[in-house]
């Protein structure tokens, strides 16, 4: 089975426009999707994660990267004007850790890069 021809990306990507992209590549691979079902497919995908992180709970996708959130301690800073100490509290934060696959596409210029693991032969 041949693979379906990507969407070529150039500029900066927003959600409307990733929508646009992610409509096109499901259509050239013969997925039946209106263009009005994309945007809240993305939206879904995107909620999913954000619950998931604030839940303290990792995201993984494979040959993408995973996000997980952790937790920062309460610290005290200065005010660099006057030297008064400010409290820092304590809160979660969303960290993302690319793939190596990811980083070596992304280190490689390669514009046809893409997560799909690559077929098992010799079955």
């Amino acid at each position: 089975m041949k693979s379906p021809k990507i969407t070529p990306i150039t500029g900066r990507v927003t959600t409307t426009r990733l929508a646009k992209i992610v409509a096109a590549d499901l259509a050239a691979a013969g997925v039946e999707f209106t263009p009005d079902d994309v945007p809240v497919l993305l939206r879904v995908v995107f909620d999913a994660i954000g619950r998931a992180t604030a839940s303290g709970h990792d995201v993984a996708i494979t040959n993408f990267g995973t996000w997980f959130s952790t937790r920062t301690r309460r610290v005290m800073r200065r005010n660099p004007q006057n030297g008064e100490p400010i409290p820092s509290p304590a809160h979660q934060r969303v960290r993302f850790r690319p793939s190596p696959t990811l980083v070596a596409g992304v280190r490689a210029k390669n514009r046809k890069f893409t997560i799909r693991k690559s077929p098992r032969t010799g079955q």
